[in-house]
């Protein structure tokens, strides 16, 4: 109830509105009804609703008799107990009885009121199956979804019946069930629009689950993306009845024909952008973006004097900026100056066109493209007076002012609970500064994020904020990052007994003996902090003993002569029982089988046994109770029994034969021990089948658009064929990637869609055959090599009735083989044999025989130790090379930390292979 009230109040109420006029009658009549229900007095206010319906049905006033029905269903909401149900139906009524064009609106109302209902309850459509009928008089909360779309599609088509009529309604006409926005009228001039509208934001709709057939409609034509004229002159169509794509062209078809010949213009660019956007963004053709470019293009040079071009250009702008975005430093150049391009040609349609809704959206777009930003990244532990770097990630930016500014713990805590940023860029200032520098940060105007590393200048012992503005600002730009100068490193270890914490030298391991570790941590998560010292030995090192108690959130200070450093984040866990001086018990239960029908024997079987330090043993002459539960978990039946001296006991139980089905379950106790235990079965009503099916495994390899042929057989378990036996399939398409492609794209709608249906027989010796195309998701770019997944689903049905089902999985791909390497991480150089293992396969698993070459190389590593990056290296080089490694000889300048990166160097080894002969 709540769920279609809230439609009903944003969907229908938001659109209605008083603009009569004070002398009007209905004006009259609404004022009485908006003063009832301001008093709560629903019923009073219906009753003058409902004689506000019957003026507007004997004037047929369309707007008037509209508002009623919707005041009508509102207090409906308030009154009636099953409000949905009665309000469709009222809605339908009304449809019924109702003339050009309030029979069209109130289609669209009740379209809206279905889609509305779909989006809220989502979940429950996707959980349903396919019904096999729907009548008028069926719940609509409980059709499956194509039943849903279906009738959605319907009464929207229906909506907008009797086009040429619509056209010539001017929205005016209608102002008392809108709530119009200023100047909408100009890209809403008339019913039309408003209804095609409506019904667009359902056919725009993203939801593809609803079952489609093999030959689906796709935009998979470029000839679709075209200027506009042509566009109109195409004919849509398709066999694909379900496809709300193919609906919404036409929709766009329509609106452009008749927007064409408009002085103003506004309405038809309106729209053709509109329509153009939409098809790019659906569209699974190739270079789908070099060709929305050129139709902007050629459309704007076409219009180039007029005024409505300037949104034609935002769109390239758009377009640019888009491209811009995927820019990704140290990768490729490509892209890198399409912000650059995107910003002349906002200020060029500023210039032309200042007043224009283009130039509007110009602005916004200039002034996301140079906009600046700042951030910093440095590393949590830097040893004292030694020099250290900053990455600095930044946009538009050529310098920034820096300071080091002293923060104690508590200071810290404050300003980590600080909101909005302001607070906090104030709170840093007015802490005590320490240094302050400038850096120069390299800008050539490309309107990108960049990052590059700076300077650290060195610091005495103590936790910093290293706070950065750009030179200049006045928008209040600014960065910060803490930083801790400690020489000292935590090192934490656990044993069986023990939590050790050493405090080692951070720059050459040393360890710091008779150093200070203060303690402060909770116990347990939920007790007050408590504090506790302890010395670290000549080892640096300091045990916690463990205990039943954890040490949670515990931070540690650490402290030694003159220099502190403070860790957090640490927990000392409660010591882990391994019961290696107790007794355990336990019960393995068995019984006949897995599956009873009711009345039927249980016969079972239990073992007792006692662990005591790692060891089991049998117990003889223990008393066991052994309880039969039900699908509800309630008893059912109990015996009393005693192990014999080998431990067993055994047992029957007679299952009920009038009792619930399901999953029932046996479990052990006793009076004596802890005992437990448990064995779980399934009592059903089932026949015992008498045949099975399945598919013969699938040795060819198929490319992609090939006929695939499987095979299956249905045999008797007495031997014999089943012949002439009914054989339903189903062919659903699932699109999988490599591993590779969720590193960059981590989603992707992989939604089983259903490429075949049909039906085929056994013949004389229980065989059936199936075939299909192998169809590719054309929305899934070759370069990234897709796998489809075709998962054929058959169901067989003998003469008798009784049915069995099978499935099988055929993968199709781009690529037609994969080879795998497996080989040691390491390998010991004193062994003579090393083994290399390659395996080459189809995309179904089938071995594939392959020749080939194996090679290996020894890489040219670095010829000094090398500490690895803390983070990436940066896109532009704040220091030089040499200077690099003068200021810090041990860090890597570049990759060359990575082995991954080192060139190939010697040919060490070289052999042929031939999968055939070994693998």
């Amino acid at each position: 109830m709540k769920y279609l009230s809230t439609i009903f109040m944003i969907i229908l109420f938001a659109q209605t509105g008083q603009s009569q006029s004070i002398n009007d009658p209905y004006s009259i009549l609404w004022e009485r009804v908006q003063k009832l229900e301001k008093e709560n007095m629903t019923k009073s206010a219906l009753e003058i609703v409902t004689i506000i319906s019957q003026k507007a049905k004997r004037e047929q006033h369309s707007a008037q008799h509209i508002k009623a029905l919707l005041y009508t269903s509102k207090y409906a909401m308030i009154l009636e107990e099953d409000a949905q149900l009665n309000i469709v139906q009222e809605f339908k009524s009304a449809i019924a009885q109702s003339q050009f064009p309030t029979k069209n609106i109130l289609e669209s109302y009740l379209a809206n009121l279905y889609w509305n209902y779909f989006q809220q309850n989502r979940y429950r459509f996707y959980n349903r199956t396919e019904t096999e009928e729907k009548g008028d008089k069926i719940d609509f909360r409980t059709w499956d979804l194509n039943t849903l779309f279906y009738e959605i599609g319907t009464h929207f088509e229906a909506s907008l019946q009797r086009s040429p009529e619509l056209q010539q309604l001017k929205i005016d006409s209608f102002n008392e069930i809108l709530n119009k926005q200023k100047g909408s009228e100009v890209y809403r001039p008339t019913l039309f629009d408003l209804l095609a509208h409506t019904a667009l934001d359902f056919y725009k709709t993203g939801e593809n689950n609803i079952t489609r057939p093999a030959d689906k409609f796709e935009l998979d034509d470029p000839e679709i993306l075209c200027e506009a004229k042509l566009f109109t002159q195409r004919k849509i169509n398709t066999p694909d009845s379900t496809s709300l794509q193919s609906k919404a062209l036409v929709v766009y078809q329509q609106l452009l024909n008749f927007h064409a010949k408009d002085p103003s213009h506004e309405a038809y660019v309106a729209v053709d952008v509109e329509r153009l956007k939409y098809i790019r963004e659906n569209a699974v053709f190739p270079n789908k973006d070099k060709q929305y470019l050129e139709v902007l293009q050629n459309t704007a040079e076409a219009l180039k004097e007029r005024e409505s071009s300037a949104l034609y250009h935002y769109e390239i702008a758009q377009l640019y900026h888009e491209q811009g975005n995927t820019y990704q430093p140290n990768t490729s150049e490509e892209n890198r100056w399409k912000q650059k391009e995107a910003l002349d040609l906002c200020e060029s349609i500023l210039a032309r066109f200042p007043k224009s809704i283009g130039a509007e959206k110009c602005r916004a777009l200039k002034s996301e493209i140079l906009s600046k930003d700042i951030q910093l990244t440095v590393e949590k532990h830097i040893p004292i007076n030694t020099p250290s770097r900053i990455l600095v990630n930044y946009k538009n930016l050529n310098g920034v002012q820096l300071s080091a500014r002293r923060i104690s713990q508590k200071e810290t805590k404050q300003l980590n609970d600080l909101y909005p940023e302001e607070k906090k860029l104030a709170f840093i200032q007015k802490l005590p500064e320490t240094k302050q520098w400038n850096a120069q940060l390299k800008d050539e105007s490309d309107y990108q994020s960049h990052n590059i590393e700076i300077l650290l200048p060195q610091l005495p012992n103590g936790s910093y904020i290293i706070l950065a503005i750009p030179n200049g600002d006045t928008n209040g730009t600014f960065a910060f990052s803490p930083v801790q100068v400690t020489d000292f490193a935590l090192v934490e270890a656990r044993t069986d007994t023990h939590h050790n914490f050493q405090v080692i030298d951070r720059g050459n391991g040393k360890p710091i003996s008779g150093s200070t570790l203060k303690f402060s941590y909770q116990k347990n998560y939920n007790r007050p902090i408590i504090s506790k010292n302890l010395i670290s030995d000549a080892m640096g090192m300091v045990s916690v003993p463990l205990s039943d108690e954890s040490w949670n959130n515990a931070n540690i200070l650490v402290s030694y002569k003159n220099e502190e450093a403070y860790f957090e984040g640490f927990n000392v866990y409660a010591r882990h029982k391994t019961g290696r001086n107790e007794t355990g018990y336990s019960c393995f239960l068995f019984t006949d089988r897995s599956i009873y029908r009711p009345g039927q024997p249980l016969y079972f079987k239990g073992i007792a046994l006692e662990q005591k330090n790692k060891v089991s043993a049998i117990l003889p002459s223990t008393p066991v109770s052994i309880i039969l539960k039900d699908a509800n978990y309630q008893e059912v039946s109990r015996q009393e029994l005693r192990t014999n001296d080998f431990g067993s006991f055994s047992g029957t139980f007679i299952l009920p034969n009038n009792g619930l089905t399901g999953g029932y379950s046996l479990e052990v106790s006793s009076s004596k021990l802890n005992i437990q235990g448990n064995n779980h079965f399934s009592v059903e009503e089932y026949k015992r089948p008498k045949f099975e099916t399945s598919f013969e495994p699938i040795t060819e390899t198929y490319k992609l658009n090939d006929t695939i042929l499987l095979h299956g057989r249905a045999t008797a378990y007495a031997g014999s064929h089943i012949t002439d036996a009914k054989v339903s399939y189903t062919v659903n398409r699932v699109v999988y990637f490599p591993r590779w492609y969720y590193w960059r794209f981590p989603h992707f709608n992989s939604t089983p869609q259903v490429i075949a249906h049909g039906e085929t027989v056994t013949d004389a010796a229980g065989k059936y055959t199936i075939n299909f195309n192998a169809i590719p998701d054309l929305s899934a770019d070759e370069k990234d090599l897709p796998t489809f997944t075709y998962k054929v689903t058959a169901a067989v049905t003998d003469l008798n009735g009784e049915t069995h089902s099978t499935s099988t999985v055929v993968s199709v791909g781009y690529h037609a083989l994969t080879a795998n390497m497996e080989i040691a991480d390491m390998i010991d150089k004193k062994d003579k044999e090393h083994k290399i293992k390659v395996s080459t396969n189809n995309l179904n698993g089938q071995f594939v025989a392959v020749e080939g070459n194996l090679k290996i190389y020894k890489l040219n590593a670095p010829d000094y130790t090398l500490r690895p990056r803390p983070w990436p290296a940066p896109d532009y080089d704040g220091f030089g090379k040499s200077k690099f490694k003068e200021l810090f000889p041990h860090d890597a300048y570049g990759k060359e930390d990575d082995p991954s990166t080192w060139e190939k160097g010697e040919l060490v080894w070289e052999s042929a292979f031939d999968t055939k002969k070994s693998k």
